[in-house]
């Protein structure tokens, strides 16, 4: 492990999948297990001392940037003080500098999310008390797609992460394999879900050829239990 000084406000912390381990901790923790991965934080803030770094004028926030050996993380302190490095008494302005502090995490949220490939990321961090104007309706059920760059791939995938799924299918499409899963976001909760998709990731990447398209255009090598089929090989 190893770390930089980006600039007074910002810190790079390089980790090596050597240094995860040590931790206890795997790379779909990061997409899927807020708790384990905000005491990792907290840790690697202890024993390296980051807050006497910086100059205490705000919160720390990290960002993560998944690289071939490991991970960076970005550590910002994020400024919760005005210009004279005062809380504004004015509600008002309050207000308006928590909304700012919420929608960069929103965009950091954003930013893990586009780098590993997931689509559908919705920022839910506002103000406690705020309402949006509109509730989008979570589907029950969801579909998403992996593919992968070989057969050895696939196996690895489903044989290593292992859940129980509602349906699922298996395509080949111009060389590349593609397994095509339904998931059940009611009975299982949206992070479960979630967490389960980023560690299929890890053994291939998000696909935007839609279901439909692979019915259509690919060849279906297993039409129905794909994982309970590619398990058994």
């Amino acid at each position: 492990m190893k770390f930089e000084d980006i600039n007074e406000n910002t810190i790079k912390i390089t980790l090596s999948f050597d240094d995860l381990t040590d931790y206890d901790i795997k790379l779909s923790d990061f997409f899927g297990n807020q708790e384990v991965i905000e005491q990792f934080f907290y840790e690697l803030v202890d024993e390296l001392g980051l807050e006497n770094r910086f100059g205490n004028v705000g919160m720390l926030t990290f960002q993560i940037q998944p690289f071939p050996q490991g991970v960076h993380m970005i550590v910002h302190e994020e400024a919760l003080l005005n210009e004279g490095g005062e809380i504004p008494d004015d509600p008002e302005e309050f207000e308006e500098l928590m909304t700012g502090f919420y929608n960069k995490l929103n965009e950091i949220g954003a930013d893990m999310a586009r780098e590993r490939g997931i689509t559908d990321f919705k920022p839910g961090l506002e103000l406690p008390g705020s309402q949006k104007e509109e509730t989008d309706q979570e589907p029950d059920f969801i579909y998403y797609s992996v593919r992968y760059d070989d057969m050895m791939s696939a196996l690895a995938g489903v044989k290593n992460v292992k859940f129980a799924d509602e349906e699922s299918e298996f395509y080949r499409y111009e060389g590349d394999f593609y397994l095509v899963v339904l998931d059940n976001q009611k009975a299982k909760g949206k992070m479960h879900v979630e967490s389960t998709r980023a560690r299929m990731m890890e053994y291939g990447e998000a696909s935007k050829i839609s279901r439909e398209f692979l019915q259509e255009y690919g060849e279906c090598l297993i039409a129905t239990r794909a994982l309970d089929v590619l398990r058994k090989i």
